[in-house]
C-alpha cells in the first residue's frame, strides 16, 4: 500500500475523471489488461497500423486511467544541474500554456522528457559527449 492509497491523490485532476471512457480501466501503458494478461508498450511495436489505431481508440489515455499522478510509476530520484532544472521549469510552464484545458503535472513532463530521450538516443549521446564522455 502506498502513501497515495492511504491518503488519496494529491493534486491530480485526472485520477477519477474517466469521461467517455467510464467503463474502461486499461491504461495505454499496458500494465495489465482487463483479462489479466500483462503486456508492454513495446509488444505492439511491430504491429500494423490498423491494429495500432484500433488499440488507441479502445484504450484509456494514461492521464485518465491512473488513480493518482504517482500510480503505476517507479520512483527514480534524478539530480540535475541548475541550468537543467531551470529549463525543465520553463518547459513545464510552456506546456501548461500549450495544454491550457489540462492541468499539466510536473511528474508527467519529467517522464515525457525521459521518454523523448529514450526515443532519441542520438540526442542523449550528443549531450553526454558534450559533458566529456568518450574522451578517455
Amino acid at each position: 500500500m502506498t502513501k497515495d492509497d492511504r491518503y488519496g491523490a494529491t493534486d491530480d485532476d485526472y485520477g477519477d475523471d474517466y469521461g467517455e471512457y467510464s467503463g474502461e480501466t486499461e491504461s495505454k501503458t499496458g500494465t495489465e489488461s482487463s483479462t489479466g494478461d500483462s503486456k508492454s508498450e513495446s509488444s505492439n511495436a511491430g504491429g500494423n497500423a490498423e491494429t495500432d489505431s484500433s488499440a488507441e481508440t479502445d484504450t484509456l489515455p494514461f492521464i485518465f486511467a491512473r488513480r493518482t499522478v504517482k500510480a503505476d510509476r517507479e520512483a527514480m530520484p534524478v539530480y540535475v544541474q541548475d541550468t537543467t532544472a531551470g529549463e525543465i521549469s520553463d518547459l513545464e510552464r510552456e506546456l501548461s500554456q500549450r495544454f491550457d484545458g489540462d492541468k499539466v503535472m510536473a511528474l508527467d513532463v519529467r517522464e515525457a522528457l525521459m521518454r523523448a530521450g529514450l526515443e532519441n538516443m542520438n540526442d542523449v549521446q550528443r549531450v553526454m559527449e558534450e559533458w566529456g564522455y568518450g574522451r578517455r
